[in-house]
Formats: C-alpha cells, sequence, structure tokens
C-alpha cells in the first residue's frame, strides 16, 4: 500500500522544480521590498460604490464561491478584464 500524499497542482509543480529553487541571499531585504510594492500596489486601487441589483450580487458571490475568492476580487477580475479586453485586440 503506497503512502504517496496527492498533491494538489501547486504542491506538484513546487516538488517538480524543488531542485531548480533558490534561496533568497537577503531575506530582509526581498521581504522590504515585497512589502514596498505590495504597498504600492494598494495606493494604485480606488474604491468605487455601485448598485447593483441583490440578485446579480448574489450569482456575483456564488460564482465568487465556486472559485474559491472574495466576491469583491471576483468583480474587480472582470471589471479588469473588460478595461482592457479593447486594447487588447
Amino acid at each position: 500500500m503506497s503512502n504517496k500524499t496527492r498533491l494538489d497542482p501547486y504542491e506538484q509543480d513546487i516538488e517538480d522544480n524543488f531542485e531548480h529553487l533558490q534561496s533568497v541571499t537577503n531575506l530582509e531585504k526581498e521581504k522590504a521590498m515585497l512589502k514596498e510594492v505590495a504597498s504600492n500596489h494598494v495606493k494604485r486601487k480606488k474604491s468605487i460604490t455601485i448598485r447593483i441589483s441583490e440578485l446579480d450580487l448574489e450569482a456575483m458571490q456564488i460564482k465568487a464561491s465556486k472559485l474559491g475568492i472574495p466576491y469583491q476580487t471576483y468583480i474587480n477580475m472582470l471589471i479588469h478584464k473588460d478595461a482592457v479586453s479593447d486594447f487588447n485586440t
């Protein structure tokens, strides 16, 4: 009987590429850089208020739940996809 644990695709990718991974030479510097990048990204986001039908909101919440993400993130993803679609064609 095999005791091998099933890995999800993300975990399998890590295992498959483990030998190729590189450690960070200066962890504190890397953490500071990533913190700054994240902070700059958040600063570029704008908060908006919109009115949508309750049924539309519930549909978005259900779809987001099936994807395992917050519904605000899902709606933001849809807006972004539409916003850049004209520029990519």
